[in-house]
């Protein structure tokens, strides 16, 4: 009986210090002053890249049934003048079908002295938009309101980006007026492919 008790308290002390260790990574978010410390801070998370994960769709997003197997590659990259960071994504199913698809950009604003970013696609062949406001970034995570419109509803999400090794982001949504709706994806850096000479 002692046995099972040490064991259920020693998983106890795991998943406590796991919960303090993702609070101390937002904690440490804060607002860059300046587009130079935002690009100094996504390149220490490694953000830059092409990533993929396979899944199954949930009820998160209202353009995108639930329970389809897909695969997902997410592409973030500088744009060739440095002032903007691209990204773009698909979500594809085995046959083909693409299930969401879209594209978007974080540039700095001199004036207003912040980081504005949108995005928009299609999700099962609708629009979607979306402005981003970023909540604060570190060198490990950042997190983000997100403002969905599609098919005349409007909603926002609560996205949070966390670098759980050099070769994998975890990306977590949450819906702000209905937290119970809620994914996590654990993606992996794509090796880059060798150019041929």
């Amino acid at each position: 009986m002692k046995s099972v008790i040490y064991a259920l308290a020693f998983l106890l002390s795991i998943l406590i210090l796991n919960a303090d260790h993702h609070k101390k990574d937002e904690s440490n978010l804060k607002l860059p002053t300046s587009w130079k410390e935002y690009l100094s801070l996504k390149k220490k998370q490694k953000a830059f890249g092409i990533w993929s994960y396979t899944g199954r769709t949930s009820s998160m997003w209202e353009g995108i049934p639930e329970g389809i197997d897909y695969s997902h590659t997410h592409t973030i990259q500088m744009s060739a003048d440095g002032s903007m960071i691209l990204s773009s994504h698909v979500m594809k199913t085995k046959d083909g079908t693409i299930l969401s698809a879209g594209s978007g950009m974080e540039t700095w604003d001199v004036k207003r002295k912040k980081i504005f970013s949108s995005y928009s696609g299609y999700d099962g062949g609708k629009l979607y938009t979306g402005p981003s406001e970023l909540i604060g970034i570190g060198e490990s995570a950042e997190k983000w309101k997100y403002t969905e419109t599609i098919l005349g509803k409007t909603y926002e999400v609560l996205q949070t980006w966390k670098s759980e090794a050099p070769n994998k982001r975890s990306f977590t949504n949450v819906r702000v007026k209905n937290p119970d709706s809620s994914t996590t994806a654990t993606f992996k850096r794509q090796p880059k492919k060798k150019t041929k000479k």
